[in-house]
């Protein structure tokens, strides 16, 4: 729903404020309310007795939240009130039902990263100091802006925009280290004590007031076209593998064969009894389907017995692509497993590369650096969901994946960049306080054109950016790409797009990234092109190609299950709802 606060637009949906904008110019991407459980999970909310009232220039919402699962009780009552000045008024009463264990409670804020990053930022102190600061460029280890009243940057040329926080002490992150494209201001903050027990009758109040400075009212423009723009910039085409699921049968192999995917992954622990039946599987997968294997390898450096494990991968050496080592417990490459694992490794295997990094989310590499020296390539893993679960935001946080390989680079200069492995939903939470995995790791859009598009975004960011290699979710079942002879469009595009065998991309932007996603694909002569393109709202879309004497697209060579809603018309593309077509 459009609403309007003077020259001030937001969208509101499902009890939260998202594109607060002027024009076209954004402010802020998201102010919303959530509460997280001890192992950092944020709990779906239950939205009851919503009222939104609006007009011409002004709105008000009310509205009951409530979460009631896993043990929590918390029943909270939102006012939003968005005025003819240009303001918004974002308040959240809350009260706990029963005693819990929570990681944070409270409003949060989000800037859009790609908006924002080296744009200047004044903190207000509740001591009444200000510091001047700037939106990082590069992604921030640890929070930017701290002990936060109030925030005031500006927003295009003329406008400044401020929030102001009540109830509470806030601070910021930059999410970006959890591949989500904001930065995220938030209550609790991180230097007190989690998980926080939070008591029946606990009370939570808090607000944020946005206001907006030489402001004036512009007109939106009404894309009815997307225009599609090259960049004459080019990078080489990565590899891209899958991670081998354990039940995969005979006719699903087949499938995988028929891809010509560069590897396999295969993660086995040294401490398992069964780990030497599990490798000798994964290596006859791989013979099958003509690939090699990425294996990574979980163990301790102080009880690993680098003998019998040589002993049976040095026979197989010529099918494996690389190796990553991982300690047991903290998922990291420890500086003891490359001085005592990796050097002994490299002896016997000179023609294999090694590497390392974290099996969890990239904030592990960038909080906690290691030397890379000895080390092939350096990877870390990736999930869209790590914070919020909806459609939008898992779009939204698309173009953090590049700015994730740009940060690997100042971490590991001169190495290789591995992503591996994303999948949709996180595996498991590597800060969890319980001694468990995440329950139901798959979600159900893995099945869905949204996720062939969302890859297709994926793949554009991380490849432009300079990925070296990508692995994407599983070979089949819940969370892979077949299961029982039904492809997933996922499966689909992958198949088409590594079929057609590119060599390169050339970076492509688009007026509206959040809608429409491409990827330009280029053989090795740069005598033959492809475009691929995602429509990754529930609507139409008309996309206009940019003209150019050297790429000519002729006709639509493939969609997503055969879809004819996409027409293609000289250089107007018509895209159909979550269509992806490639020309």
């Amino acid at each position: 729903m459009l609403l309007h606060a003077g020259p001030v637009q937001a969208d509101y949906a499902e009890g939260n404020l998202r594109y607060i904008r002027i024009g076209n110019q954004e402010v802020v991407r998201m102010i919303y309310f959530a509460i997280r459980d001890r192992n950092w999970n944020t709990l779906l909310a239950e939205i009851s007795a919503e009222e939104v009232k609006h007009n011409a220039d002004s709105f008000s919402i009310k509205f009951t939240g409530k979460v009631r699962e896993d043990g929590f009780q918390f029943k909270w009552k939102v006012k939003i009130i968005g005025s003819a000045d240009g303001s918004i008024h974002f308040s959240i009463h809350g009260q706990a039902g029963n005693t819990f264990l929570s990681n944070r409670a409270g409003l949060c804020v989000l800037h859009a990263t790609d908006k924002f990053a080296g744009t200047p930022c004044c903190i207000e102190h509740p001591d009444g100091y200000f510091s001047h600061k700037y939106f990082p460029v590069t992604i921030s280890p640890h929070q930017p802006f701290l002990n936060i009243r109030a925030m005031e940057w500006p927003v295009g040329k003329t406008t400044r925009a401020r929030l102001d926080f009540d109830g509470d002490i806030f601070e910021t992150e930059d999410q970006r280290n959890w591949s989500d494209a904001s930065y995220k201001t938030y209550y609790t903050p991180l230097e007190l004590p989690f998980p926080r027990l939070i008591e029946t009758g606990t009370l939570i109040d808090q607000s944020v007031k946005l206001t907006v400075t030489d402001a004036f009212t512009a007109q939106e423009n009404d894309f009815d076209t997307v225009r599609i723009h090259r960049n004459n910039a080019y990078t080489g085409f990565p590899d891209i593998g899958l991670r081998l699921a354990s039940n995969i049968s005979d006719s699903e192999l087949e499938f995988v064969k028929s891809l010509t995917i560069s590897h396999l992954r295969k993660a086995i622990s040294l401490s398992s009894k069964h780990w030497h039946e599990e490798l000798l599987q994964a290596l006859e997968h791989c013979r099958y389907c003509e690939t090699t294997l990425e294996l990574v390898v979980f163990c301790n450096s102080s009880n690993i017995d680098i003998s019998a494990f040589l002993d049976l991968v040095n026979v197989h050496a010529h099918i494996l692509k690389s190796i990553i080592f991982f300690d047991e417990t903290s998922k990291m490459t420890s500086s003891d497993l490359i001085a005592h694992v990796v050097s002994k490794i490299r002896e016997q295997m000179p023609n294999v590369e090694l590497g390392g990094g974290t099996d969890g989310h990239f904030a592990d590499i960038n909080r906690n650096r290691i030397d890379s020296t000895t080390l092939d390539f350096i990877s870390f893993s990736l999930t869209p969901l790590a914070h919020l679960k909806d459609d939008r935001t898992m779009i939204d946080n698309m173009q953090a994946q590049f700015d994730m390989i740009k940060g690997a680079e100042e971490i590991a200069p001169g190495k290789r960049l591995h992503v591996s492995p994303i999948t949709l939903k996180p595996r498991s939470n590597a800060v969890e306080a319980d001694n468990e995995s995440v329950e139901n790791n798959y979600d159900t859009r893995q099945t869905s054109d949204l996720a062939a598009g969302w890859t297709l975004g994926s793949l554009k960011y991380l490849t432009e950016a300079g990925a070296n290699s990508i692995t994407y979710f599983e070979t089949n079942g819940f969370g892979g790409i077949i299961s029982d002879g039904n492809i997933y469009p996922v499966g689909k595009l992958l198949q088409f797009i590594l079929n057609w065998k590119p060599a390169e991309i050339e970076a492509t932007s688009s007026d509206l990234p959040l809608n429409v996603s491409s990827l330009l694909m280029h053989r090795s002569d740069r005598n033959e092109s492809c475009l691929i393109i995602a429509n990754h709202t529930n609507e139409k879309q008309t996309v206009i190609l940019e003209p150019n004497s050297e790429l000519r697209y002729p006709k639509i060579i493939f969609t997503l299950n055969n879809n004819t809603d996409s027409v293609l018309e000289g250089n107007m593309l018509t895209l159909a709802p979550m269509g992806v077509v490639a020309l």
